[in-house]
C-alpha cells in the first residue's frame, strides 16, 4: 500500500540579514554575467528585432549593467558638481577665463537645480 502523509508547515520564517540577501543576488548577477558570455546570446542577438531584443535585453543583463550605470552617476554627478563650484572665475586664472564673470558659478548651479527638481516641489 501506499501511504501519505501530510506536513504541516509550522516553523518559522526564516529572518535573512544583508549578507544572505547579497549572497543570493550575487548568485543571481554572476550566473547572468556568465549567460552573456556565452555564444547562445549572440546568435539570439542576431534573430531578435529590435522590440524583442530589448525587451531581452532589460530582462536579463541589462538589468545589471543599467544598475551599474545608476550607482555610478551619483559619484560622477557630485564630482562634477564640485568642479564646476570648485572652479569658480577666479581673477587669478586669466588664461583658463578669458571672459568676464557676472555670475558666480553657485547662483549658476542653485538656477539648474532650480529647475532641475521644481517639478518636485
Amino acid at each position: 500500500t501506499i501511504r501519505h502523509c501530510e506536513y504541516f508547515h509550522l516553523a518559522k520564517g526564516r529572518d535573512l540579514g544583508f549578507n544572505a540577501v547579497l549572497g543570493f543576488f550575487a548568485k543571481l548577477s554572476n550566473g547572468t554575467g556568465e549567460q552573456i558570455l556565452t555564444r547562445q546570446m549572440l546568435r539570439l542577438s542576431h534573430v531578435l528585432h529590435l522590440p524583442e531584443s530589448l525587451t531581452f535585453y532589460y530582462a536579463h543583463g541589462g538589468y545589471y549593467i543599467t544598475q551599474y550605470f545608476v550607482s555610478l552617476s551619483m559619484p560622477v554627478l557630485v564630482f562634477v558638481w564640485l568642479l564646476v563650484l570648485c572652479g569658480d572665475c577666479n581673477t587669478k586664472l586669466e588664461a583658463f577665463f578669458p571672459f568676464p564673470c557676472e555670475v558666480p558659478a553657485a547662483d549658476a548651479m542653485a538656477s539648474l537645480l532650480t529647475a532641475w527638481f521644481s517639478v518636485y516641489i
